[in-house]
């Protein structure tokens, strides 16, 4: 074999190494019965499959124990040697610790002697790091009883605020990663609340909870919209696919306030172009595949799809970007707010939208499934426009609106 054929095969063969190392995402799950009931790692791991990611979980997870309780001597997450063992068995890249709820809801920055919050965390924190110094924890910040305990909440959404005070509080010191579980919950009691998150006993998950919660974690790991996984949990469709919403609603609102953005490349979008910042390399995917020939701080885009980039840093840790679900056209964008108003979203039988230029006419609509498919598609007739959707399946898609002046696309939720 000549020399610079050797070469090359080398270079092949390292890049090969490291796509199929990232092909795999590695997930410690160490928790209770808040993590196990309803094999809530399962749940997430096909959601993450569903949409294409290639993962590897394993669980600690016996009921009632709790990180650092002083009573629970070796039992105790922080204490007992089985946790250890567990850490040190692969390099994993994400480790996901849920603690007992009831130790953060004391007043803000209080928590009792005898659980050792902040010193049980930081413990297994660093025993993670120092098994894998590119890892990162996910604190599980979750919820309390359905309704309440006085004084530490008089409802469920008190504790959850209370609680998520607290792992805000612990996080400061700690640096880490917080899922927003907590909040995801919130907002589903609030705006859906035929749809209980809680169990009959009305401190552990239901399915559904149980689902939304393994929502929050894949888009904090993955820096994706759930909704583009068709796992459903054993849910109908319609309920899930809310719940994936809830799940990216939340994460995406909380974005800058969990310490994620450190390390979270940001991607710039300007004219048809991604730029990222300065790492040492870079790895641009689409719809899941690497693109081989990317390998600078920019990619230009001419096709939809579903784009993310992993960059390594100096240190040699790999970093993902939020992923971005893009339908690419020819026709320029205007302020879309002024121009369309689309309602209702989710939608039953009809969708009405308003198309507010002078030559309504040359305004388009079109409907299309998650695989890029066309379902349905409708030339306006009036300014104000009625779209029978009341024969299209329930779930998530997408609605173009084009004209010769602009092109817009928003995720309709089909509903019934």
């Amino acid at each position: 074999m000549k020399k610079h054929n050797f070469v090359i095969l080398i270079i092949t063969i390292l890049l090969n190494s490291f796509v199929q190392a990232q092909d795999t995402t590695k997930v410690l799950f160490i928790g209770n019965s808040f993590t196990y009931v309803e094999n809530m790692p399962d749940l997430f791991k096909n959601i993450a499959e569903s949409a294409g990611y290639k993962v590897k979980i394993q669980m600690h997870a016996p009921g009632g124990i709790s990180v650092g309780d002083i009573s629970q001597g070796t039992q105790a997450h922080m204490n007992n040697p089985v946790v250890y063992d567990n850490i040190r068995s692969d390099k994993w890249d994400y480790v996901v610790l849920q603690d007992n709820q009831g130790r953060f809801v004391l007043d803000y920055g209080q928590f009792s002697a005898s659980s050792l919050v902040i010193q049980g965390h930081q413990q297994i924190r660093d025993s993670v790091l120092k098994n894998n110094p590119c890892a990162k924890m996910v604190w599980f910040e979750g919820w309390g009883l359905k309704n309440g305990m006085p004084p530490y909440g008089n409802t469920g959404i008190e504790m959850i605020e209370r609680i998520s005070a607290n792992y805000h509080f612990m996080n400061d010191s700690l640096h880490q990663i917080i899922a927003p579980i907590g909040g995801a919950w919130k907002k589903l009691i609030l705006t859906n609340p035929a749809i209980d998150p809680w169990s009959a006993d009305e401190a552990h998950q239901s399915l559904a909870g149980s689902f939304l919660t393994a929502g929050v974690i894949y888009a904090t790991i993955f820096r994706d919209n759930p909704v583009y996984s068709s796992a459903n949990g054993g849910l109908a469709a319609n309920t899930a696919n809310l719940l994936k919403q809830i799940a990216w609603e939340t994460f995406a609102d909380s974005l800058a306030n969990i310490n994620l953005q450190s390390i979270t490349p940001d991607l710039l979008w300007q004219n048809n172009q991604f730029v990222a910042g300065n790492y040492q390399q870079y790895f641009w995917y689409k719809d899941m595949q690497w693109l081989t020939a990317a390998n600078s701080n920019t990619l230009n885009v001419n096709q939809s799809g579903h784009y993310y980039l992993i960059a390594q840093n100096t240190m040699g840790c790999k970093l993902k970007s939020v992923s971005q679900h893009l339908i690419i056209t020819d026709i320029k964008e205007y302020d879309f707010e002024k121009l369309i108003n689309i309602y209702p979203n989710p939608a039953n039988d009809y969708v009405y939208i308003n198309c507010n230029i002078s030559d309504y006419s040359t305004c388009n609509i079109s409907i299309y499934n998650l695989q890029g498919s066309l379902v349905k598609t409708e030339k306006f007739k009036d300014y104000h426009q009625r779209i029978n959707v009341a024969d299209i399946a329930n779930g998530v898609y997408y609605l173009q609106i084009t004209s010769e002046e602009f092109s817009k696309t928003i995720k309709l939720i089909i509903q019934k």
